[in-house]
């Protein structure tokens, strides 16, 4: 038999946990209010980092298979003896177009054709350089002999011949190597203001390729 005075203890406690799961609910209840706006920046972020990363995987895309064609090509002017008379400013030019034909991309399905993605370069601001380094025993010499090929001239290469030197070509006793540079301004996708003390609006992406060119590898002429 359950006596009356058993139930009321039962009771009180019951209450009393009742009120406290209550007050728990709201104490998570406001944690969340006030985490909320901290979580909703993180989250707005790392979207626009994703808009940032696919941009610049784009400009990375774009120099790669620019490099990747003119590695084959030549840099210099020859004579018919092949002897250098000077650069070949249409390599570079060349190497450069293509590098932005690859930004605005066009995308054959059948007999139809579609504008893919298209990023534009503004000539005010971004820029496109294209460099090529012969090494030899002794020394690392740039080209074109004025100084890098740079389409807007609003960017300045990230390389010196220092850096070819100590960093990519120091193993090498002889080689050539085609380096081209896309400086692109981003201007952030969603343009939420509260990212702006934080990520300026615009900044620059920078994404280059290196690669091998069999043409301005220094030759032996012999003792």
């Amino acid at each position: 038999m359950i006596k009356l005075s058993e139930f009321g203890i039962t009771k009180k406690i019951t209450n009393k946990l009742a009120r406290l799961s209550r007050k728990t609910k709201a104490q998570s209840l406001t944690e969340f209010a006030i985490a909320l706006p901290v979580l909703f920046l993180l989250l707005s972020g790392v979207i626009e980092f994703g808009f940032a990363l696919n941009y610049y995987l784009s400009l990375l895309d774009a120099t790669r298979e620019a490099a990747r064609f003119y590695s084959n090509g030549d840099p210099f002017l020859r004579d018919s003896s092949d002897n250098i008379t000077g650069d070949n400013m249409q390599f570079y030019g060349d190497t450069a177009d293509m590098v932005r034909a690859n930004l605005d991309p066009s995308i054959i399905i059948g007999n139809e054709s579609y504008a893919g993605r298209k990023i534009t370069l503004d000539s005010a601001a971004d820029d496109v350089i294209v460099t090529v380094y012969t090494k030899d025993d002794s020394d690392v010499v740039r080209y074109p002999t004025s100084g890098p090929y740079q389409v807007y001239g609003h960017a300045t290469t990230m390389f010196t011949t220092t850096d070819i030197q100590n960093d990519f070509l120091s193993n090498s006793p002889n080689a050539g190597i085609l380096v081209v540079e896309v400086h692109y301004n981003y201007h952030q996708v969603m343009k939420l203001p509260w990212l702006t003390p934080f990520v300026p609006d615009p900044f620059v992406l920078t994404a280059y390729t290196m690669m091998p060119v069999v043409a301005a590898e220094p030759v032996e002429t012999g003792p």
